[in-house]
């Protein structure tokens, strides 16, 4: 084509015919040494600048390399100014060189060739390849050539040309020429004694010689230089090689010859072809998972039809992926006759494998010649595919780093499976089976200590096996670390190991046995994040909520929900953060301890404080919408006060209790929290009372009364009327819900006093109706009248018409008592339909049983039933819990009255069962008593 000879493979020279060129100073052969190497692909500036002066380049590189480009053009090309060799291609330039062009080039394609008259039988011919390729003119690759590419190539092509000639030797020890090698090899040893290829064909052509002693001592040689340089022994081949000489093994002697160039058969060649059993050994621990692994092994028995099979494991560090990829390989390989090839990509450390180095390594293994195995990645990987395309090879590629370092890896036919596994979630792998494994069932976890740390030290603490897995939070590392602990101290008890874990602020550092370390394996995965990611990935835990919500995390990070979802997504994907459902996410508690620890480190207290403000300030706009919406034309939702910040909009009624039933823990833990912080305590109060709505129609008073205690502490601590009255109203209405009217009372009375000093009316007219209830229950029937009628009173003086209406509802039990059964019905009856007018269904319900107490006063039975039963049936629609236990009561009752006694056991015992789900014990024992008198 163009007649341009380049020399590589010693000082850097070229031809025309036999004329030599002027190539000029050393940098301009450097530039012609990068784009001769690069075989016609394009070379950018930057690789040149990058080539020739490395991360420390002159301000004038990218005018010197045009500079050497044009010199270049004036000596290579016929007509520079129409450049047909040295071409312009983007931001960079091409050498177009004939397939010949560079002795490089030649050398290749002679390795090449040889490895094929290898595979084909014809070693002999294979061998004069060879010796062809030695043969050419050779010194110092690209000698005098300066930078760091020049380096670079200078090691590969020396590299390249010493496998080259342990493929020639080797093939002539084949060919039994063993005592012709000897002095060369002999040679080839003292200049590489680390080398143990070389010293193993020269003990073999010792050994073949009747040299046996020599042999020996090459290797006794070869250990002392491998120890001294490297602090290492042999590897295995050697020492078998070793062992045979030793004893005289028969299979060493010269091959017997062959017939010329034989014409193998295909089964023969198949036969011949290397096996590769590169599979780890097996944890003989490995435990449970059965189900998923059933299913993995029947996908892999029953591969699809014209693709291959790829099983993608991703999963947070220690959780087993890499224990369930070998598992599942040691149960399907039989499966795979022509090979299992393993490598460990390094995806979560800092120096992940090149998938270029990965494909020598598994064309080597699947019999390429290195000498053979292209340059290139994209020929590595199209050679790495046609080797595969018709043999049956399980590859499996453990701790993969993303899609980039796997795609040259992945087979193309369907005749062999790839199994992957992944800290990431591998977006766009596209893989025949997705497993996003978690940890351990404690069923499982439980095996897995027993089975390490012995089946008779947990039969004997049971309990204590079960708090040491809880606090390992069935991490798969995690359980092996504290087993294998209790194994090396079978004088410790499991008591003892698991109190050492108790500290949750010390539970990483106990979790640590020699290279095993919990917190070693989830720095790994921290260390990828970009510095963004990982400062939401410690934010985020420094909330102690159960959960996060989108609109919760926006608020944690002060970022919008799009952005945050973005960085959400990253977390979700590097396996530091679980997604379990749409727009919800949260940490493994392993995980999160770590976080925290690392903000603890990194993120001063202030910024902390601040993300805990923000998220109660969200929470507290929020609540008050929902509060406005469930319970329409309450005073309360305009007397909580007002918040920098804005919550996530709600629809309607059923998406206001959806949020309140999704979010009512994490908010009572977020008070919790926010408590910590100084002054906090005004707006939990705010908080705390715009629940009301969720914990009443739950019943969740029990989550409310330390949080309160805390917020009425130091609200009367700092003088503030307003908190405290908020935080005692939640708290003496949550203490009367539960029957513990000691303790009600004065917490009720001491709410009202400070809710009328600083004239907080809504919150005085609900904590005055929650006194008229207890003096009520306490038989103070005209003190009960006179709060009641306060009530009223109040609510109508601030136009909440919800107050009212609870009011006249709440009123029902006091008329009855007095004997007033006309007045009651008319109460309830006016509840009723301010409810209904409202469009309120909760306080519908509580007024339909009202009516119905009412109802079954006046002798009205079958009344009564009906109105509860439409009270049960609206309350169950809507997931009213807290009406449960007393509307089955009622009825159970009203059938007892009516003479179906039947019916009355079978409300009365679902009465039980309700009571004890709501832990009611008031309607628990009433029940209780009804059926012990049918």
């Amino acid at each position: 084509m163009t007649g341009i000879r380049i020399s590589l493979l010693g000082p850097v020279r070229a031809w025309r015919g036999d004329a030599e060129l002027p190539l000029g100073p050393a940098q301009r052969r450097a530039v012609l040494a990068v784009l001769a190497g690069a075989e016609g692909r394009a070379v950018t500036t930057e690789e040149l600048v990058d080539g020739l002066w490395g991360e420390d380049p002159p301000n004038h590189a990218v005018a010197a390399v045009r500079n050497h480009v044009s010199g270049l053009r004036s000596v290579l090309e016929e007509d520079r100014t129409a450049p047909k060799l040295l071409v312009s291609v983007g931001g960079g330039y091409a050498l177009r060189l004939a397939p010949d062009g560079t002795d490089l080039a030649v050398f290749q394609q002679l390795a090449q060739d040889a490895a094929r008259l290898r595979a084909g039988g014809d070693p002999a011919g294979a061998a004069a390849q060879l010796r062809r390729a030695l043969e050419l003119p050779t010194g110092t690759p690209l000698a005098g050539v300066p930078g760091g590419h020049a380096e670079r190539q200078r090691e590969r092509l020396a590299q390249l040309r010493l496998a080259v000639l342990h493929e020639r030797l080797e093939l002539d020890l084949e060919l039994g020429r063993h005592a012709e090698q000897v002095d060369e090899l002999t040679a080839l040893v003292e200049e590489f004694p680390l080398h143990e290829g070389l010293a193993g064909l020269l003990m073999t052509a010792l050994y073949r010689s009747g040299r046996p002693a020599e042999a020996l001592a090459t290797f006794t040689a070869t250990c002392r230089a491998l120890d001294t340089g490297l602090g290492v022994e042999p590897t295995f081949p050697l020492r078998e090689l070793h062992e045979r000489i030793r004893r005289g093994d028969p299979g060493l002697a010269v091959p017997a010859a062959a017939p010329a160039n034989p014409a193998p058969t295909a089964a023969e060649r198949r036969a011949n072809r290397p096996r590769p059993e590169q599979l780890p050994s097996e944890a003989s621990e490995f435990t449970g998972r059965r189900e998923l692994v059933r299913s993995l092994v029947e996908l892999v028995e029953k591969p699809p039809a014209f693709a291959p099979t790829i099983v993608a494991v991703a999963g947070m560090g220690g959780v087993g992926k890499t224990a369930l990829a070998v598992h599942l390989a040691r149960r399907v390989r039989a499966r795979f006759p022509d090979g299992q090839l393993y490598v460990n990509l390094r995806g979560g450390r800092p120096d992940p494998m090149e998938p270029g180095a990965v494909l020598v390594h598994f064309l080597r293994s699947l019999g390429v010649p290195e000498s053979a195995v292209p340059d290139h990645l994209e020929e590595r990987s199209a050679l790495f595919r046609s080797l595969l395309a018709e043999r049956r090879v399980l590859v499996v590629l453990d701790d993969a780093r993303d899609l980039g370092q796997l795609r040259p890896l992945l087979p193309g036919s369907e005749h062999s499976t790839v199994l992957v596994t992944s800290r990431s979630s591998l977006l766009g792998l596209a893989p025949t089976r997705h497993v996003d494994l978690d940890v351990l069932e404690p069923d499982e976890s439980l095996e897995l200590l027993a089975r390490i740390a012995g089946r008779r030290r947990v039969a004997e603490e049971p309990e204590a096996a079960r708090e040491l897995l809880a606090a390992c939070c069935h991490l798969p590392l995690a359980i092996r670390i504290v087993a294998a602990r209790s194994a090396l101290r079978p004088d410790w008890s499991l008591a003892a190991i698991g109190a050492r874990l108790a500290d949750r602020r010390q539970r990483l550092a106990e979790l640590t046995l020699h290279d095993l370390a919990v917190e070693a394996c989830f720095q790994l995965s921290y260390d990828q994040l970009t510095p963004g990611a990982a400062h939401a990935f410690r934010l985020l835990a420094v909330p102690q909520t159960a959960d996060l919500s989108l609109p919760a995390a926006a608020a944690a990070l002060e970022l919008t929900e799009h952005a945050a979802l973005d960085v959400l997504d990253d977390l979700v994907h590097a396996g530091l953060l679980e997604c379990p459902a749409p727009d919800r996410y949260r940490y493994h508690d392993l995980l999160r301890l770590f976080a925290q620890a690392r903000a603890e480190q990194l993120d001063s207290p202030q910024e902390r404080a601040a993300l805990i403000l923000r998220m109660v300030d969200q929470a507290v706009a929020t609540a008050a919408d929902a509060y406005r919406t469930v319970r329409p034309s309450h005073a309360i939702a305009d007397a909580i006060g007002a918040v920098p910040a804005a919550g996530p909009a709600l629809s309607d009624r059923a998406g206001a209790r959806r949020w309140l039933d999704e979010e009512g823990g994490n908010l009572l833990a977020l008070a919790e929290q926010a408590l910590g912080i100084a002054d906090a305590h005004r707006v939990v109060a705010d908080l705390l009372l715009a629940l009301d709505p969720h914990l009443e129609a739950g019943f969740r008073w029990r989550e409310l009364i330390d949080v309160c205690r805390r917020t009425m502490r130091q609200a009367a601590d700092r003088g503030d009327a307003r908190a405290e009255g908020r935080a005692g109203y939640m708290l003496g209405g949550g203490l009367m819900q539960l029957g513990r009217l000691d303790e009600a009372e004065p917490v009720a009375a001491r709410a009202a006093d400070q809710a009328r000093s600083c004239r907080d009316l809504p919150v005085l007219a609900e904590v005055l109706n929650v006194c008229a209830m207890i003096a009520h229950i306490r038989q103070r029937t005209e003190e009960s009248h006179v709060l009641h009628a306060e009530t009223v009173r109040l609510a109508e003086e601030c136009g909440s018409a919800w107050t009212t209406a609870n009011a006249m509802a709440t009123s029902v039990p006091w008329h009855l008592t007095r004997g007033d059964a006309g007045t009651a019905v008319r109460a309830a009856e006016r509840s009723l339909a301010l409810f209904r007018a409202l469009d309120d269904p909760f306080g519908e319900v509580y007024a339909l049983h009202s009516t119905g107490r009412a109802a079954r006063v006046l002798g009205d039975t079958e009344r009564a039933i009906s109105l509860h039963e439409q009270g049960l049936a609206l309350a169950d629609a809507h997931g009213f819990l807290v009406f449960e236990p007393m509307a089955l009561l009622h009825l159970a009752n009203c059938h007892l009255e009516a003479g179906r006694p039947a019916e009355a056991a079978a409300r009365a015992e679902q009465a039980v069962t309700a009571s004890r789900r709501l832990h009611r014990q008031d309607t628990e024992t009433a029940a209780l008593d009804l059926l012990g008198r049918l």
